[in-house]
């Protein structure tokens, strides 16, 4: 497998540092920043984008943290055919879970067992639930469902309340919670991370498993046509995002209701509320990123 790495920033970098399976060469690094042509990086000398066209290669991973659709467009204009580009965005994921990029690069995965204790840490985050903090204070959404022992799911370091348990990626994948017991959360928190989920009902009855009865799951998801502002993917704002989420709509291919995939996950449940958040969103433009809240909020009680 031939490939070509597009891209010498951050992800670019540390693609390069991983080590190639044994059926993969790296045949070209090319950059579009003019100052990096003629310097290495990890050995690769960095090459103009129009050099590709006297290459022989079979995938184009495009390395960039932004832009992305940009140098697809660029490519594509060049005639490279868009079934050989492919976006590199588990650089950083592939340490801990499984990955695209392992077909390409063998990579030990560096998972830390999960332990029920308060989120530490730098881990980035997209303060999502941040945002939504005072309006949650103002409608007392903590004092009816946050009490007792929770998890947040996909926290990074922006977690639901202080002291909560967290999981993320540096603990292996979300859909199953490997090593949590069963009920043992009075509630389970996750904001932004079931859009993250190869398959949304496996995560959602693991989410559900480990609430205690009398428990709640919070689900705290963007909303389509608040924060994509389309109808298709890949997703213009995240490339990792596998499923798009509306209210008591689905449509093909892309877009999930949740209402029907809570319904087809969980047994025993009463769904308290389910509303679209926009509080503090003035942005339209599907070409700029959404402003304040754009999500849908979810509140599942857990049957005694």
């Amino acid at each position: 497998m031939k490939l070509i790495i597009f891209g010498v920033g951050k992800a670019g970098k540390k693609i390069l540092s991983y080590p190639l399976r044994k059926n993969c060469e790296i045949v070209a690094v090319v950059d579009n920043n003019k100052e990096a042509w003629g310097t290495e990086v990890e050995g690769h000398k960095v090459l103009p984008p129009n050099s590709i066209s006297n290459l022989s290669y079979d995938i184009i991973l495009i390395a960039v943290m932004k832009y992305y659709y940009e140098v697809e467009e660029q490519l594509m204009s060049m005639g490279v055919s868009r079934d050989k580009i492919q976006p590199a965005v588990g650089w950083e994921r592939i340490k801990y879970l499984s990955d695209e990029l392992d077909e390409y690069f063998h990579v030990e995965k560096q998972n830390v067992p999960f332990e029920k204790k308060p989120v530490t840490g730098n881990l980035p985050s997209g303060e999502e639930t941040r945002k939504a903090h005072n309006r949650r204070v103002r409608e007392g959404f903590f004092d009816k469902y946050c009490n007792g022992e929770g998890l947040d799911i996909c926290c990074a370091s922006d977690p639901v309340t202080p002291g909560c348990s967290g999981w993320d990626m540096i603990n292996g994948d979300a859909q199953y919670l490997h090593g949590v017991e069963d009920e043992i959360f009075d509630f389970v928190y996750s904001s932004h991370g079931l859009e993250h989920m190869r398959d949304v009902r496996i995560a959602l009855k693991n989410w559900f498993r480990v609430v205690r009865r009398g428990g709640y799951l919070i689900l705290y998801i963007p909303h389509r046509d608040l924060y994509e502002k389309r109808k298709t993917l890949p997703s213009k704002w995240n490339l990792d995002h596998k499923h798009m989420f509306l209210i008591g709509e689905a449509e093909a291919p892309d877009t999930l209701d949740i209402v029907e995939e809570i319904r087809g996950s969980l047994e025993g449940y009463d769904i308290l509320y389910i509303k679209k958040c926009d509080e503090g969103h003035t942005i339209d433009d599907p070409d700029v990123h959404s402003d304040g809240e754009y999500a849908i909020e979810i509140v599942i009680k857990k049957k005694k």
